[in-house]
């Protein structure tokens, strides 16, 4: 934060004929939750709620497989322990907001607030026990959705509903900087969104086989190699915290099939998968 505020100050004013991007990656919040103290003492035990469905035994096996293959929640043996993490990852969130205040007004004292646009999103969530999970490594929503928040010069304010990704920011950057994204798989936020299927994907540590979420429309769902007959399936705006599972029940047959057609017009799971794990086996070979 400390940089980018230097950047903005002493660089940006030199690039009056041009536009200039600044790219600015915070680490936080992120295990280890170690907040800074004037920040973790706000958010008193007391008041901290337990996750969502702590304890819960009646898992879909893919996030059985997970919890054991990460080991997290064994490292959080009481009640006190668990709103401790929790109570250390919201002050990093606070201590976040605050960094990035500090930027936004650095905008408004160099001048540059009118005519800049600011895009802010993260890479990823953190299940922060909900279930007994920690870290990312599913496609709940609490890993799977983060925030994408434009604002600055002609972007109107509200809230859209439909769904975005990360392959948006690329196009999004280049056409406020007035030039064209070539092979862009995403579309500028800046327009119309079009009605589209939305993919993320996860192969990576302690994962034993790839998973797949789509988002379309109100669907979300969720295919597992390892698990190719129990999919997961959750209408997100009658369910919003993905406590009903649909994705063996009988009345959605219809639907499922249409959500697997759509993943399949994008990837091929098993062969993505394949290829990701001999990609591992590769790094692992040659690196140790």
């Amino acid at each position: 934060a400390s940089r980018a505020q230097i950047w903005l100050r002493e660089e940006a004013p030199k690039y009056r004929d041009r536009p200039w991007v600044l790219f600015v990656s915070f680490v936080a919040p992120h295990f280890p939750l170690t907040a800074p103290p004037h920040w973790y003492y706000r958010y008193p035990f007391e008041r901290i709620p337990m996750p969502k469905l702590y304890g819960e035994k009646n898992l879909h096996p893919y996030v059985r497989d997970q919890a054991d293959n990460t080991g997290y929640d064994k490292y959080f043996e009481s009640e006190a322990a668990v709103k401790r993490a929790r109570a250390g990852y919201f002050g990093l969130v606070s201590s976040l907001d605050e960094n990035i205040g500090h930027l936004l007004q650095t905008l408004e004292d160099a001048g540059l607030g009118d005519n800049t646009r600011v895009l802010y999103t993260s890479d990823h969530g953190d299940n922060l026990g909900a279930r007994g999970l920690w870290g990312k490594q599913v496609l709940y929503e609490e890993a799977a959705k983060v925030p994408m928040i434009l604002a600055g010069p002609d972007i109107p304010s509200g809230v859209r509903s439909v769904p975005v990704s990360h392959v948006d920011v690329y196009p999004t950057v280049m056409q406020c900087v007035g030039t064209e994204a070539p092979e862009a798989s995403g579309v500028s936020l800046l327009g119309k969104l079009p009605e589209r299927t939305v993919l993320s994907e996860y192969h990576a540590s302690s994962s034993r086989a790839g998973e797949y979420m789509i988002r379309h429309g109100k669907w979300k769902y969720v295919y597992f190699v390892r698990y190719p007959d129990q999919p997961q399936l959750f209408d997100l705006e009658a369910d919003p915290e993905e406590l009903r599972d649909l994705g063996t029940n009988s009345s959605f047959e219809k639907i499922r099939r249409e959500c697997h057609a759509r993943l399949l017009s994008i990837l091929n799971p098993e062969e993505v998968d394949r290829r990701a794990k001999r990609r591992q086996a590769e790094l692992v070979a040659a690196n140790g």
